[in-house]
């Protein structure tokens, strides 16, 4: 059965739920008394240090998971420096395939750094004109380090997109550990 993106999203949340509690870490899922509160999912703290995180869970279940940001046509995305708090994880579940789930995490600069250049890329270095703003994702190999090759269609053009974050991010727990010690 396929189901939708809010049952998709709670199931991304309550995955890593289970993976910060199993590191020992006390968490708490801010969607639970704040309906769908816009800049984290979840509070991660460390009772032995008294430090805490506010977490961003963006689930997908195709190559591009939504970011949940919208790119102006010149390429400024609104608030982008406000919104991200916190560190994010990604959680690819493949076609709804839960044996299947990964978990890609981004620091807070990574995240705003990969936005930023690869709404860049779409918005400003393709050969074409937009018609409205678009929604922004990202590429579960742009997750993993990997660049975009350039292509060329009929339809149009773009180039090598260069990704910054240069290393396979998946089950980087330590990004968000470190910063509970």
């Amino acid at each position: 059965m396929k189901m939708n993106s809010n049952k998709m999203g709670v199931i991304g949340e309550t995955a890593v739920t289970l993976e910060l509690l199993k590191r020992g870490f006390d968490v708490l899922n801010i969607n639970n008394s704040y309906q769908n509160y816009k800049n984290a999912d979840l509070i991660c703290m460390n009772a032995e240090t008294g430090k805490s995180v506010m977490i961003q869970v963006k689930t997908g279940t195709t190559h591009n998971i939504f970011t949940g940001f919208v790119s102006e046509l010149d390429g400024t995305i609104p608030n982008i420096e406000n919104t991200i708090i916190g560190p994010w994880v990604f959680v690819y579940i493949p076609e709804q395939d839960f044996s299947d789930i990964q978990f890609y995490i981004l620091t807070k600069e990574e995240v705003k750094e990969l936005i930023t250049t690869s709404n860049n890329w779409y918005v400003n270095e393709w050969n074409r004109k937009l018609a409205s703003k678009p929604v922004i994702g990202v590429d579960v190999e742009w997750l993993k380090g990997a660049n975009q090759p350039g292509k060329s269609t009929q339809k149009y053009t773009y180039p090598e997109y260069k990704n910054p974050l240069g290393h396979n991010s998946i089950n980087k727990w330590e990004k968000i550990e470190i910063l509970l010690l």
